[in-house]
């Protein structure tokens, strides 16, 4: 069902100078510096490509119904998130549109890819878009400079799913607590991917900050 891919965000990541690999069948940049430097960046803007972690969509008045049948978790209401038990994200978009998207080698995705056969009321959504973590100490002036909406933890709820303009792209974002630590994600139609990276990374270079590999977010991954 999945093949190998190329993160949509490998134009912009070509002009860092990083290691490429292949995880879970994407071909990504698994770090950009050494392990010191990465550290220093995540706590003060750091950035990582996440667009190798799968996705799956549905939409539709059946959607929710047929989602909790497979046993995905369902946020209580619109425009919020869960957890679900195995570890992947729930996103609900709206009342009726749901984004899942798989934890480090997971596979809820491909297996609902598997069990999807044109349910009554339940439509498809492809997801293909790239996709960031963000954390650090300044991750809150990087905010202050690309979006115009309040975007601090206390504006933001704990399961709230914001979309908004980043940088003139229309974005989905929401703010999460993993390995015990406070980040930010992020998706945006790839199309745009490149382009908001390099904007995001590039401010994130003017406060000591800048790209890091997904390895510093996932513990699960290289």
């Amino acid at each position: 069902m999945f093949t190998k891919l190329v993160t949509p965000v490998a134009h912009a990541l070509h002009h860092e100078q990083g290691a490429w690999g292949v995880i879970d069948q994407m071909q990504v940049v698994t770090h950009f510096a050494d392990k010191t430097l990465e550290e220093g960046r995540k706590k003060n803007v750091g950035i990582a490509d996440a667009s190798l972690l799968r996705k799956f969509g549905v939409k539709g008045p059946q959607a929710a119904q047929w989602l909790a049948g497979q046993g995905v978790t369902i946020p209580p209401s619109a425009n919020s998130w869960v957890r679900s038990e195995d570890g992947s994200l729930v996103l609900r978009l709206g009342n009726s549109e749901f984004l899942i998207e798989d934890a480090p080698g997971g596979t809820s995705c491909e297996r609902l890819a598997q069990a999807y056969a044109g349910a009554k009321g339940v439509y498809p959504v492809p997801h293909v878009e790239a996709s960031f973590a963000m954390s650090g100490a300044a991750v809150q002036v990087l905010f202050s400079e690309v979006c115009s909406i309040d975007l601090t933890r206390a504006a933001l709820g704990a399961q709230d799913v914001v979309m908004t303009q980043f940088a003139g792209v229309s974005v989905v974002l929401m703010h999460q607590d993993l390995e015990e630590e406070s980040h930010f994600r992020l998706w945006c139609d790839s199309s745009y991917g490149p382009y908001l990276w390099e904007v995001i990374a590039g401010i994130a270079h003017e406060h000591n900050g800048g790209p890091v590999g997904i390895g510093r977010y996932f513990a699960a991954y290289p």
